[in-house]
């Protein structure tokens, strides 16, 4: 989430250091506003899926019985989706330099 929160903020960081050197600013889509809040929001969505499934294998502890396996397991499906918005990222600065 910090992460998300500084990948936002990066396009205005940029704008006022060109306004602090008298340079025009640099050309911005304004995705990285919306790449930012997407990393904040998958960090929140992982947090809140984690303490789901933490209550679901306490749970489990409790009645003794095997915890089942999940089809796709937490920790797949966010590295996956962390690869994705890290292209999109890459994406991004190939196209700010471009």
């Amino acid at each position: 989430m910090g992460f998300g929160f500084v990948v936002a903020r990066f396009g205005l960081f940029l704008r006022e250091v060109a306004a602090v050197g008298h340079a025009e600013p640099a050309r911005s889509t304004g995705l990285s506003l919306w790449i930012g809040t997407a990393l904040v929001v998958l960090g929140v969505a992982a947090n809140l899926l984690a303490a789901r499934q933490h209550a679901q294998f306490l749970r489990h502890m409790r009645q003794g019985s095997p915890q089942p396996m999940a089809r796709w397991p937490l920790g797949i499906v966010i590295s996956l989706l962390l690869a994705i918005l890290g292209l999109g990222i890459v994406g991004y600065l190939l196209a700010l330099h471009l």
